[in-house]
């Protein structure tokens, strides 16, 4: 946030972005995308940690729960789930 230069990228989405979130602890960035998926990445490198499959259609949202023990994600399947 310093000097606004670009720290990282994370990579392997096989659809467009949708949303990203960092985790309360500063640990995980989580994306949605659409490619069903929601991932969940290290922010210290970049590296991904777990890949949340299950929507049968785009991952428009995903946000970590304040305690930092779930994600919620929502979709257009008209569902959002608690990982």
């Amino acid at each position: 946030l310093a000097d606004g230069s670009l720290v990282r990228t994370l990579e392997g989405h096989d659809g467009e972005i949708n949303s990203a979130c960092v985790s309360p602890e500063g640990l995980h960035v989580v994306t949605a995308s659409d490619d069903k998926t929601a991932r969940i990445w290290l922010l210290a490198d970049g590296s991904l940690v777990r890949t949340l499959m299950g929507h049968t259609r785009c991952v428009w949202s995903a946000c970590v729960s304040p305690d930092g023990v779930h994600v919620v994600t929502t979709s257009f399947d008209k569902t959002a789930r608690i990982w």
